[in-house]
């Protein structure tokens, strides 16, 4: 299933890469980018809001919201 989240507080592709790393521990394929400041992520069964906000907060002080 692929779902979509807005990252904001990406401020560069240090961010991106800190997000991804992170997702990457609950999703399959992982997709960020800066500009939007977008996750894309595809997982087996659908991921909770509060599964993708724990898994950004272990990478900074990122905003996530569905997209």
């Amino acid at each position: 299933m692929q779902q979509a989240f807005r990252i904001d507080g990406m401020h560069c592709n240090g961010c991106v890469a800190r997000v991804t790393k992170a997702l990457e521990s609950v999703a399959d394929d992982v997709q960020v980018t800066l500009d939007p400041p977008r996750a894309t992520l595809e997982s087996p069964d659908p991921l909770s809001i509060d599964e993708v906000r724990a898994a950004v907060k272990k990478a900074g002080d990122y905003v996530v919201t569905p997209a």
